[in-house]
């Protein structure tokens, strides 16, 4: 039986969709009359039913429905598909959040309690022996885990062959969000926030357990400015044996330590601290530490190079701060600062008693792209969700920016071991089109982005066309000029004809174009740090 949203297999020819009040009825989720009531309600609008096209019909009973709140939107867009199993156990099914590393997550609520929870859901068309081991670990993990600064599970089962796992629901929005969105933090907001990353970390890695895929979407931040670490599913444990592990890198070269790449089966808890520290370098600079560049490009600047300086990109971060941010991003583990409760000591300068409230004003279109750095990625596993600000994965995506799911195909990897070549995570049988773990490439911009002077294909094209419009028109006027007045003409042509005169047009105007595109525009070049 497949999950709400589960794509139907390739070359297959899905039945005719029933009609929507018998699947309504069947699903459980309203009654015989309250569809009877929106029928009538329906009917004065449009007519008796038999004079409108079906489909029309039953999407205006289907939207009184969700008029008079008997259905969310997302429920009747799935019972308009034909699908009327929206129940996981004692659970009903609510909303879509987004995808996970290992699985879609919905908001749903308990029948009996009326708690609303967050579900995560292992696919059947994704399941198969390891996916299942996996999520199973997941769940067994996360079971024995308990800490204000974790998402805690609070129950698991499956239903038919369809695995879940139910966790808590955090109101708020994940850092990557928050700071796209709202901007980037200040000191004493980024270090609240990390400080207490940390201590959920910790706590896990006390448990033996390595998160493995820290990075700021998968902290979950809510107004309040508490914050609760999500997705332990790519964890691996130190309790457990080497036959468990998957034996492969699974996780966002973004903020990825140097140890995991080369060994991903060896990696301890410096490796969580390292992506903890590129986590607070995208806090407070509003960029990943590498941006831009192939995934191997990124591999090879993680195992060598050294990101931009903080201060260039935000000046009013004090040497100290950044200085600690470097100490948790070097390169050799043993020169690294060592532990997370290393962490919370090295910030608890700038760490206030309380959390810091998350600011709410919403940055104009252009300054949340300028928040995410010239091409606005910060690699994440999950997408937002239709409505209100509840995670674990949370709000829609940016206009202009690459959405969770078009991330996680790009950034989640397998090493096949050897240094120099990463191959796209044919392992993970979780793969698909819809986001759901696997890899694939997505396009992005150079590091300058828009301040790169040089005009692109497009323009460049649009500028040879408009040059070749002046020279015609240029070279057509003289040829008016020596039918009118012919002296004048040959006075301005002289040996060259009509054509060469046009062409002398066309070089004119479009070098002109060219050196009116090479000049830099307010609040670009120069080398000019991102506005605070």
């Amino acid at each position: 039986m497949p999950t709400p949203s589960e794509p139907a297999p390739a070359g297959h020819v899905p039945p005719p969709v029933p009609r929507f009040r018998g699947t309504a009825i069947a699903s459980g989720l309203v009654s015989e009359d309250q569809i009877a009531a929106c029928e009538t309600e329906v009917s004065l609008g449009l007519g008796s039913a038999e004079g409108v096209e079906p489909s029309t019909w039953d999407a205006a009973v289907a939207e009184a429905l969700v008029r008079r709140d008997a259905l969310t939107r997302f429920q009747a867009q799935q019972l308009l598909a034909g699908r009327r199993k929206l129940t996981l156990g004692q659970y009903t099914i609510v909303d879509e959040i987004g995808h996970g590393g290992m699985g879609q997550v919905f908001r749903a609520r308990h029948s009996l309690m009326g708690r609303t929870v967050a579900i995560k859901v292992l696919p059947r068309a994704k399941s198969n022996s390891e996916t299942e081991a996996a999520f199973q670990r997941e769940i067994r993990m996360l079971a024995r885990l308990d800490h204000d600064n974790l998402v805690r599970a609070l129950d698991a089962g499956h239903d038919g062959k369809v695995f879940y796992l139910v966790t808590e629901l955090v109101p708020g929005l994940d850092l990557r969000r928050q700071v796209l969105k709202h901007g980037r933090l200040d000191e004493r907001a980024a270090a609240s926030v990390v400080a207490q990353a940390a201590r959920g970390l910790a706590y896990a890695h006390g448990q033996g357990l390595v998160h493995r895929d820290v990075k700021p979407a998968n902290l979950l931040v809510t107004p309040e400015g508490r914050v609760k670490v999500l997705d332990l599913g790519l964890a691996g444990s130190a309790i457990e044996s080497d036959g468990t592990r998957l034996g492969r890198v699974v996780g966002t070269m973004d903020y990825m330590a140097p140890e995991q790449i080369r060994s991903p089966d060896g990696v301890g808890p410096p490796a969580d601290v390292y992506a903890l520290g590129c986590t607070l370098y995208f806090a407070v600079t509003g960029q990943v530490p590498f941006p831009g560049g192939s995934r191997q490009e990124k591999a090879t600047r993680q195992l060598s190079a050294q990101p931009r300086p903080i201060r260039e990109l935000a000046p009013k971060v004090s040497d100290a701060f950044a200085k600690v941010v470097e100490a948790m991003m070097r390169k050799d583990p043993r020169e690294r600062v060592a532990t997370a409760d290393a962490v919370i000591e090295r910030l608890a300068s700038w760490t206030p008693a309380q959390p810091v409230p998350m600011p709410r004003t919403t940055l104009p279109r252009s300054e949340q792209a300028r928040a995410g750095g010239p091409q606005a990625v910060a690699a994440g596993s999950s997408v937002g969700q239709a409505s209100g600000d509840v995670s674990p994965v949370a709000g829609p995506p940016t206009p202009g920016i690459l959405s969770e799911a078009e991330e996680t195909r790009r950034d989640q990897l397998s090493w096949n071991g050897s240094r120099n070549l990463l191959l796209p995570s044919v392992a993970s049988p979780a793969a698909s089109s819809s986001g759901v773990g696997g890899a694939a490439d997505a396009a992005t911009n150079s590091t300058e982005g828009s301040a790169n002077p040089w005009p692109t294909a497009r323009s460049l094209a649009l500028r040879v066309a408009l040059a070749a419009l002046a020279g015609a028109g240029f070279a057509a006027m003289m040829k008016l000029i020596s039918r009118i007045h012919p002296p004048a003409a040959e006075s301005l042509l002289g040996k060259g004809g009509f054509v060469m005169l046009g062409c002398v047009a066309f070089t004119l105007v479009f070098v002109g174009q060219l050196a009116l595109a090479r000049r830099p525009r307010d609040g670009q070049g120069g080398g000019s740090p991102p506005p605070q």
